[in-house]
C-alpha cells in the first residue's frame, strides 16, 4: 500500500523585535509529511500574555501558560518533626508531674516532722486528747480553745481554788496558768471566759510580784499591763475580772483567795 503524501505550506514569521530586514516575498518550503494514526489530542486554548506571545495563523500559544504537572510527595522530615515534638511534650509533662509529686510529698514530710518535734516536747503525749482514731490530730486537746498559736482552757465544773492549787491543775494537764502578752490576747480572754459571781472574783493568771516588779511564771518581766483602778489595790498575785467588760480588768489579790483559773498551752503546729 502506497504511503499517502501531503504537502504543507509553512510560513516563518519574523521574530518579535528582530532587527533583520523584512522581506516582502514569503519563502515557501515544501515538506513531505507522512500521516500516521495518532491518538486524539485535546486542544487547550490559552490566552497570550502581554509582551510574550507567538501567533501562527489563528492560534495563539503562550509559553508562560504551559501546564506543568506537580507531584506532591510526603517529606519524611515532617513526620520526624511531629514525632519529636510529641516526645518532647510527653517528657515535659512527665517532669512537671514528678516535680509536683515531689513538692507535695516533701511538704507533707515537713509537716510531719514539725508535728513530731511538737509531740516530743511532751514527756507523755496525750494522743487520745489530740488525735482521732483516723490519726487526724488537732492543734489543741479536746475542750481547749485555739487562738494565735496558743490553746486555752477554763474548768467551770471544779470548785474555786487558790492561786497555787489553780496552777497545779494546769500543770496536771501539761499546761500552766495564762500569760497575756498583748492587747489582742487580752481582748480574746475577755470574750473567751464567762463572767461569774461578782466584781471581786475573776480568773487567776500567771503573774506574781508587787508594786512595779511584776514577773510572769515563765520568767519574763511585765511590759504591758491592763490594770483596773491602779494604785488602789493590794496583793502579790493577779486575776483578771471579766465582769468589768473593759480592757483594763486586772486586779491584785492575795494567793489564798479562791477563784477560777485559765490554763494556757502551746498549740501544735499542723
Amino acid at each position: 500500500m502506497s504511503e499517502e503524501v501531503c504537502y504543507s505550506s509553512v510560513v516563518f514569521s519574523t521574530p518579535y523585535n528582530s532587527s533583520a530586514p523584512v522581506k516582502n516575498n514569503e519563502a515557501t518550503v515544501y515538506a513531505e509529511v507522512k500521516k500516521a494514526e495518532l491518538a486524539p489530542v485535546k486542544t487547550v486554548k490559552t490566552h497570550p500574555e502581554q509582551g510574550d506571545s507567538r501567533t501562527t495563523g489563528q492560534e495563539t500559544w503562550s509559553p508562560a501558560q504551559t501546564p506543568v504537572k506537580t507531584e506532591h510527595r510526603c517529606q519524611p522530615q515532617q513526620g520526624a518533626i511531629v514525632f519529636l515534638s510529641l516526645t518532647c511534650a510527653s517528657l515535659l509533662a512527665g517532669i512537671i508531674a514528678v516535680f509536683v509529686c515531689y513538692y507535695l510529698t516533701t511538704g507533707q514530710l515537713r509537716k510531719d516532722q514539725t508535728l513530731l518535734d511538737e509531740i516530743l516536747q511532751f514527756s507523755n503525749f496525750p494522743v487520745k486528747q489530740y488525735c482521732s482514731k483516723e490519726r487526724r490530730c488537732s492543734r489543741c486537746a479536746s475542750g481547749w480553745m485555739f487562738n494565735n498559736s496558743k490553746c486555752y482552757f477554763v474548768d467551770l465544773d471544779k470548785p474555786w481554788k487558790t492561786w497555787e492549787d489553780s496552777r497545779l491543775e494546769c500543770i496536771k494537764m501539761g499546761a500552766d496558768l495564762l500569760t497575756i502578752q498583748n492587747k489582742e490576747e487580752q481582748m480574746f480572754i475577755m470574750n473567751f471566759a464567762p463572767t461569774y459571781y461578782d466584781e471581786w472574783h475573776g480568773y487567776w493568771i500567771g503573774l506574781t510580784g508587787k508594786a512595779q516588779d511584776w514577773v510572769w511564771i515563765n520568767g519574763s518581766s511585765l511590759t504591758t499591763g491592763f490594770w483596773a483602778d491602779a494604785g488602789k489595790q493590794n496583793g502579790t498575785h493577779v486575776l483578771t475580772n471579766i465582769d468589768r467588760k473593759t480592757l483594763n480588768s486586772w486586779r491584785q489579790a492575795w494567793p489564798d483567795m479562791r477563784n477560777r483559773w485559765i490554763c494556757e498551752n502551746k498549740a501544735l503546729l499542723l
